[in-house]
């Protein structure tokens, strides 16, 4: 029997009110370009978004979205970055930008920033920590700080927290966990 494929997350789409305000928004505000633009068979017209040249979009932005829903369907967009001086860049900037309402907090295994586009939908830009603690953890950050005084803010966090793991083991612990589900799935 085959092995089970690897699925990878690698793009969302959200329906908008105001297509270009929101297009203008990721591009100026979080560094998006327009890979693509059309319209869907049904309709809609959409704008295709990247920041990495080799995947054509990780955001893919809709018309069509209407202004008197109850509430915001999208639960939260979260972008991966690279490293937590990336992470610090982004803050920078967004507060130069007038971004209101950032939050930041420390996971223990992520440090994010969490803020709201013109529409209401919630953003999360963050990178991985060396580190793993057990989920939910919400705890304080302050990106104005340099590195090296995070990193050891968090590790201290993590310690004081039961089943705390590096990076590397929790990821080998996934490893076999995963390698587990896999057979079971092919049996």
């Amino acid at each position: 029997m085959a092995s089970l494929p690897k699925i990878q997350f690698t793009h969302c789409g959200i329906f908008c009110s105001d297509l270009e305000m929101m297009v203008d928004y990721y591009c100026k505000s979080l560094g998006f370009v327009v890979s693509d633009k059309g319209v869907a068979s049904t309709g809609h017209h959409l704008y295709f978004m990247t920041q990495d040249p080799e995947i054509h979009h990780q955001l893919v932005l809709f018309d069509g979205k209407p202004t008197d829903l109850p509430f915001n369907p999208v639960n939260q967009l979260s972008f991966l970055l690279d490293s937590l001086q990336d992470l610090r860049e982004y803050y920078r900037r967004a507060k130069r930008a007038g971004v209101q309402g950032i939050e930041q907090v420390d996971h223990g295994n992520a440090w994010s920033m969490y803020f709201k586009d013109p529409e209401g939908n919630p953003l999360e830009l963050y990178v991985d920590s060396p580190f793993f603690t057990a989920q939910p953890c919400h705890e304080p950050l302050d990106l104005d700080l340099p590195v090296e005084e995070i990193t050891q803010q968090t590790e201290a966090m993590c310690l004081r927290r039961p089943g705390f793991l590096s990076r590397e083991a929790w990821i080998q612990e996934m490893r076999e966990r995963i390698a587990v589900q896999r057979t079971a799935f092919d049996a």
